[in-house]
């Protein structure tokens, strides 16, 4: 009924409600429309309405019957001002904000996490492209600024997505760089080969050379475990029914898992190979005289644990069964294809069991050290905290205060400690004499 109303009788209905004023359906306000004077700035309107019953004026004639260059360019004009002074309104900016949320739910549908592929409202194209209407030319109203995420594996590790692995025309950019990382030979570890939480065992040579060999792997570490020991052994005196005990000596364990991925059939040989010399560290290494020894390892995890050397005592590895198997593509004669091979696409090293030997000796960290519960150069740093060393320069996250003591010394108190000492081994000497007369 509102809209029989609105056609039968317009003036009843009133909008644009203020202190004591209404307008009616053919009186939007323009310009000078504020009561007691003063401009809305209204951007809808730049010209007067005419009434229902007023005659055509120049301002008001109807152009559809003709609509000729000065006509078309005048209303192009028109309109481009009205759009430009609409976008900068509280209702033209709410406008822009609500198609640039609606743009982002269809970028994450589309696109995901890569936003080198998400749009943007080009707000600019609205006025454009009002501006060339007449031409009949077009410019997008979307932006792509190609960015990419701060922290992606692809920025920070230069590496392609694994997913593409086995899509991709090129399938050797698109698996994991650590994972691929080879075992090598060398005196210092690759800085290159960077993780979030940098994870590599460093196995020392026993040759005598300063080379070691490292191995690398992605840092899935599960069930970090550092636990500390100090033994003490009691002893029981005759006619005493307490224990007495005698510091014997100090103990430290470290244990955790980690997952090994392998992602593509490109992988395979990579991590296959590196679980492999992982598992021969815990058989003997032997000279050229047949002679067994063992191998010395070291450990970094992070700042947690950087260079720790120490022994690997036990690694098991168990296959997840989630994961599935890699299968083997065989040809048409039933012949397995070169590099293709049948294997557990994820193994869980767990059990991995290490012993550091410290570099270090390990002791209660000396009150020289000690500056409100912090402590820079420490000398006992269990917690390496990205410290590699002892010396002031290599302190890592720890702070420095060193507070030294003054001794001092009365000359006093040594004379008469002196002279008691040898009143007593003077008397001790007297006893021992009169012991042995009698």
């Amino acid at each position: 009924m509102g809209l029989v109303k609105l056609l039968t009788d317009p003036g009843q209905f009133k909008f644009y409600k203020g202190k004591g004023y209404t307008h009616g359906p053919r009186e939007v306000p323009y310009g000078n429309d504020r009561p007691g004077g003063g401009s809305s700035d209204a951007p809808l309107v730049t010209t007067p309405l005419p009434s229902v019953e007023s005659s055509p004026t120049a301002k008001t004639t109807p152009d559809s019957l003709y609509r000729g260059q000065g006509v078309v360019t005048k209303a192009v004009l028109d309109d481009t001002k009205r759009i430009s002074k609409f976008l900068l309104t509280g209702q033209g900016l709410e406008f822009l904000a609500t198609q640039q949320a609606l743009l982002i739910t269809e970028n994450i549908r589309m696109y995901g996490s890569d936003v080198s592929k998400w749009r943007y409202i080009n707000p600019a194209s609205y006025v454009a492209n009002t501006a060339l209407a007449a031409t009949g030319e077009h410019i997008k109203n979307t932006l792509t600024f190609g960015l990419k995420p701060v922290h992606s594996r692809e920025n920070t590790f230069l590496e392609a997505n694994p997913g593409l692995a086995k899509r991709s025309k090129q399938p050797v950019m698109g698996t994991d760089r650590i994972t691929t990382a080879p075992i090598y030979i060398a005196q210092q570890a690759d800085n290159t080969i960077k993780d979030t939480v940098d994870f590599y065992i460093t196995k020392v040579n026993n040759d005598g050379s300063g080379n070691n060999t490292y191995i690398h792997f992605r840092s899935y570490i599960k069930g970090l475990s550092d636990s500390y020991g100090a033994d003490w052994k009691s002893t029981r005196y005759m006619g005493r029914g307490e224990d007495f005990f005698m510091y014997n000596g100090f103990s430290r364990d470290i244990s955790f898992d980690f997952q090994v991925p392998i992602l593509s059939r490109l992988e395979q040989a990579s991590v296959y190979s590196k679980l492999n010399y992982l598992a021969s560290l815990m058989a003997p290494d032997y000279t050229a005289g047949g002679f067994m020894r063992g191998n010395i390892v070291k450990i970094t995890l992070g700042d947690y644990l950087i260079d720790v050397p120490g022994i690997l005592t036990g690694i098991s590895f168990d296959m997840e069964e989630a994961a599935g198997w890699d299968i083997g593509e065989y040809n048409d004669a039933g012949v397995k294809q070169d590099g293709s091979y049948v294997m557990p696409k994820m193994i869980n090293v767990g059990g991995f069991k290490f012993k550091p030997i410290h570099n270090f000796i390990p002791q209660t960290v000396s009150p020289y050290f000690i500056a409100s519960g912090d402590g820079k150069n420490n000398n006992a740093p269990f917690i390496s905290f990205g410290k590699t060393g002892q010396t002031e320069s290599d302190s890592g996250g720890y702070t420095y205060q060193v507070k030294t003591r003054k001794a001092t010394v009365n000359t006093n108190d040594v004379e008469e400690t002196g002279d008691t000492l040898r009143q007593q081994a003077a008397s001790a000497a007297q006893r021992a004499r009169t012991q042995s007369n009698s």
